[in-house]
């Protein structure tokens, strides 16, 4: 089978293999029909996880990259919960809540595999999927990829949008293969935080129709509704999109001015930190045995000095 030609619904179908635990060599079957064999399973010290897909194991022309989502909090176990969650997940909506980038290291292992294999397989096209974790790992791997030419298509499902994380380097690089890039997104799944028009993301906006589910369910695909050709359904933007919008918008404002606060009161209490242990110092009390036998002997002069001190 042609991953080119795949519906939308077969698509989100090979996206959901991410979830299973797929062994090298496994022949994989979509619809009843074949369609790759295991190429490899990446899974690195620091909890990144990846599927390597090819039409063959030897010399393949078409490679799929599965990058793995969250396994979830009750569902995993205590390394996923450490680096999956406390080290990537909660990171990210910390920093995209308070505006304070800073790169998961998971973000930064998922961009060198996928150079890697984009090296290692340099005669195939590459077809790429990511849902919720799988997506932030992908849209980062996306911002730093050094082979452009060889991905063919990527799908994105229900990850928050890391393009306003993102530099003026990184975002220019993104931009440069918008055209190849499909980012679905479920308004209602509070996961795909930070889209506020169809423009400023990673990839081109499909804003799928559908409606208020349980948020495990609406994360997972389930508003997800198909025509019977397969394709998936969505719509315009409305008035709930820009609704959800302006309030998330609002939200991180709100954060953002939180974190400028704390981090002013923070350098203000450094400053003062600083000052005091200087002046401290310069009083040499405890190193001039005479100083601090006549303060001792004088508390007008030792109440004096510790004024100065705090001054």
């Amino acid at each position: 089978m042609n991953n080119q030609c795949f519906t939308d619904v077969q698509r989100v179908n090979v996206a959901k293999l991410e979830y299973q635990l797929l062994k090298p060599g496994q022949k994989l079957y979509l619809d009843n029909r074949y369609f790759g064999v295991v190429l490899q399973h990446i899974y690195t010290d620091d909890g990144f996880q990846a599927f390597v897909i090819g039409e063959r194991q030897q010399d393949p022309h078409c490679v799929i990259m599965l990058f793995k989502g969250s396994s979830g909090i009750l569902n995993g176990n205590p390394d996923t919960l450490n680096n999956e969650w406390l080290k990537t997940n909660f990171p990210i909506l910390w920093a995209m809540l308070f505006q304070n980038y800073q790169v998961p290291v998971q973000l930064t292992t998922a961009a060198r595999m996928l150079n890697q294999q984009l090296k290692k397989y340099p005669h195939a096209k590459f077809y790429l999927y990511g849902h919720s974790l799988g997506a932030i790992n992908l849209q980062y791997a996306l911002a730093h990829c050094h082979y452009l030419g060889q991905i063919k298509q990527v799908s994105l499902y229900e990850g928050p949008n890391l393009y306003i994380m993102m530099n003026h380097k990184e975002r220019k690089r993104v931009r440069k293969f918008k055209h190849k890039v499909d980012n679905y997104v479920d308004i209602n799944d509070p996961v795909t935080l930070g889209y506020y028009d169809g423009r400023h993301l990673v990839g081109k906006l499909h804003y799928v129709d559908t409606e208020m589910l349980p948020l495990v369910t609406a994360h997972m695909w389930g508003g997800y509704h198909f025509w019977p050709s397969g394709r998936l359904k969505t719509k315009a933007l409305d008035d709930h999109f820009w609704q959800t919008a302006l309030r998330e918008q609002q939200i991180m404002a709100y954060g953002h001015s939180m974190n400028t606060n704390w981090q002013q009161w923070r350098l203000a209490a450094e400053d003062k930190q600083n000052a005091f242990q200087k002046r401290l110092q310069s009083f040499q009390l405890i190193s001039d045995k005479a100083s601090l036998r006549e303060a001792l002997l004088n508390p007008d002069q030792l109440r004096k000095w510790w004024a100065d001190v705090l001054e």
